[in-house]
């Protein structure tokens, strides 16, 4: 083997000069390939002119490179690669062969779901296409009979056409209808690119329906030609004919059916009424039918026409009217407002009224303000009743040909007219004195039984009244409060009520809790309430409702007493009840109304404008510290004084509700009343 390499005299060898010929020929590419430099666009309009040109080169080259054979290189080193050698040359990018990609699932999909709907869509139209073709030849059928029908009806009325010119005429007039109908559903037709077989059906249906429509008229006209021909003969036989006679078809004609239809409808009415009737009874409305109910007159004082009626019925009991307000805020306008200036006592004659005077003394003290409180309202109403009751009784010689609660009604009326007078009746006194009413019915059978019995029986009728729902239900509601109560419990109330006050007067004798008495003004009732609490050794707090926030983060429960419960659970309570509700529910503390369920009524009231009683404005003027800023405030037009009773609490701010039944949600407050209505034992 020879060595490689330089020799001495510095000669290089054949090797060495191949492999420099080689790196100069790397060389030179690299450079071109850097200097010219060309974009694919114009290798594309250059380089890749056609097919081919380059299938020539590759023959040119190839017979050089057949005519030039390559230098044999030793058998010592490996073939050069063809590093140099250029590539097939292509036209266009479709003639590159590349794999074939597989087809994504969603892609066979939607390919699937699109050959599905053409396949429908084919099966479609042949579907159209049979049924148009199956309808073409019904057509054809139907045209042929018309023919046959057309050319019979020639031949009838070929001898009638000499002697009767106008009916061409009709006919004529006739056909041209068709036609011209024919050609605008044609237009139609074409417009919405039907068929024209489409056409030709919808025009043969056309030209059927407008000959069954003349058949029938024809029909309708024979039948009633028969009818009256048959109503003519039974007038000659009998002399009058019977409404709703039989048709000569053998159907019941027009009149018999609008008779039956109104015998359903008599019979249906009559059967709601029924049903009405025994609910009212029961004491429970149908749902969903429109109530009966009239608006009383004490909300319509801006009615000129219940005014008057007011008038008129004062005038027939010998009473006289009410002075109309000076000046009452407009919002308040249709409520009466009561104002000790003007009283009807005032005007009310000394002897000889027709007023029992435990009602005058009752009206007195309610204008006045000696007489607050629900339940001691209530408690003085019954009361004068009995005395009014017994004094009737009393008057009547004859027991037995006399109706006792006709009397006893009559002898009340008056009074309880004149106690609206002077202050309007609250809940619970309306709803005692119907209850009291429904009792004292019982007396017309005792009527044979004696003065003194009946005297007994009145009495009973009015304690046992006063003592289920006023002592006992106070105990009991008092006894399923006091459980609630825990030891070291922060008790929140407002203003004064004697039900609340007894209900902790009676924990505290078992327990020790706090209270705090919230109070407003204008009355100030609650200082009475928390001066009785620390007499009897309970610690209390009185503090006014503007510093309620203050204080609720130490509160735990909060008992409040109430004027009624509407059936839609909100409640009627003194002004400012429903805002301390309201800031205890906002903090989470439990509002628990103290109740008597006799104070249920169906009412429904959701706010405070449309019902509510207007107290003296004066008292609004005067003021603690005896400072008159308001004295003329009636000489002001601008000024008006609104001192409001009443304001309404919603069900949504009242946790439970605290009856000497139990304890029941807002919510129940209509099955307990349709319990004591439909008088149930509970």
């Amino acid at each position: 083997m020879k060595k490689r390499g330089r020799g001495r005299g510095g000669a290089m060898s054949a090797e060495e000069t191949a492999l420099a010929a080689r790196r100069a020929g790397l060389l030179d590419a690299y450079t071109e390939s850097n200097t010219q430099a060309m974009s694919d666009s114009d290798k594309f309009k250059e380089g890749y002119s056609s097919k081919k040109k380059g299938k020539g080169k590759d023959k040119s080259r190839k017979s050089e490179s057949e005519e030039s054979p390559a230098p044999v290189e030793p058998a010592d080193e490996e073939p050069a690669e063809a590093w140099d050698k250029e590539e097939e040359i292509i036209d266009s990018w479709e003639d590159i062969e590349a794999p074939e990609m597989p087809v994504p699932v969603k892609v066979k999909q939607e390919q699937r779901k699109k050959a599905k709907q053409l396949k429908k869509k084919e099966d479609q139209e042949k579907k159209k296409d049979d049924t148009t073709s199956s309808v073409i030849e019904k057509m054809e059928n139907v045209t042929i009979q018309d023919n046959l029908q057309g050319h019979q009806e020639q031949f009838k009325t070929s001898f009638a056409e000499e002697s009767n010119p106008s009916g061409d005429e009709v006919k004529a007039d006739r056909e041209e209808k068709k036609a011209a109908k024919a050609a605008a559903k044609a237009a139609k037709n074409k417009k919405g690119g039907e068929s024209v077989d489409a056409q030709q059906k919808s025009d043969v249906k056309a030209e059927t329906l407008t000959e069954e429509q003349i058949k029938k008229r024809e029909e309708k006209a024979k039948r009633k030609a028969e009818f009256e021909a048959k109503k003519a003969a039974e007038a000659s036989e009998k002399g009058s004919i019977e409404p709703g006679s039989v048709a000569a078809s053998g159907e019941k004609s027009k009149a018999e059916l609008k008779a039956e239809r109104r015998a359903k409808q008599e019979a249906q009415r009559a059967a709601k009424t029924q049903a009405q009737d025994q609910k009212k009874v029961a004491g429970v409305s149908a749902p969903g039918a429109p109530s009966n109910t009239r608006v009383p007159d004490e909300i319509q004082a801006d009615q000129e026409k219940v005014e008057k009626k007011i008038a008129k019925s004062l005038a027939s009991h010998n009473l006289p009217p009410r002075a109309k307000a000076q000046k009452v805020a407009p919002l308040f306008s249709h409520l009466h407002q009561y104002e000790r200036e003007t009283a009807v006592t005032n005007e009310l004659p000394v002897t000889g009224g027709n007023i029992h005077p435990s009602f005058v003394s009752l009206g007195l003290q309610l204008i006045e303000g000696h007489v607050v409180g629900c339940e001691r309202k209530c408690f003085e109403l019954l009361r004068s009743v009995q005395d009014v009751a017994l004094s009737c009784v009393t008057e009547i010689q004859n027991l037995t040909q006399v109706e006792i609660f006709k009397e006893i009604d009559n002898a009340l009326k008056p009074n309880l007219l004149f106690l609206k007078q002077c202050r309007p009746l609250s809940i619970s006194m309306a709803n005692s004195v119907r209850a009291i009413k429904a009792r004292l019915k019982s007396l017309d059978s005792m009527s044979a039984d004696g003065l003194e019995a009946v005297v007994e029986e009145v009495k009973s009728i009015f304690s046992s009244f006063c003592e289920e729902n006023l002592t006992l239900a106070a105990q009991q509601i008092s006894l399923t409060a006091g459980k609630m109560i825990q030891k070291d419990d922060v008790i929140l109330t407002y203003s004064e009520n004697e039900l609340i006050q007894q209900i902790l007067l009676d924990a505290s004798k078992e327990k020790k809790f706090k209270v705090i008495v919230v109070d407003g003004r204008v009355q100030l009732r609650g200082s009475q309430m928390a001066a009785r609490l620390i007499e009897e050794g309970i610690e209390t707090t009185y503090i006014l409702v503007s510093a309620v926030t203050q204080v609720l983060n130490t509160v735990t429960k909060v008992f409040l007493g109430c004027e009624g419960v509407m059936a839609n659970g909100g409640v009627l309570a003194q002004v400012g009840t429903s805002q301390v509700a309201l800031l205890a529910e906002s903090v989470g503390v439990p509002v628990l109304m103290c109740c008597q369920s006799f104070k249920f009524t169906e009412r429904v009231q959701t706010d405070s404008f449309v019902y509510n009683e207007l107290l003296d404005p004066q008292e609004v003027a005067n003021t603690p510290n005896h400072s008159n800023y308001l004295e003329k405030w009636k000489d002001q037009g601008s000024v008006h004084l609104l001192n409001l009773a009443y304001d309404v609490t919603p069900a949504s701010l009242v946790s439970a509700v605290i009856t000497e039944i139990s304890v029941v949600p807002t919510t129940s407050v209509p099955v307990i009343l349709r319990l004591k209505n439909s008088e149930v034992s509970y």
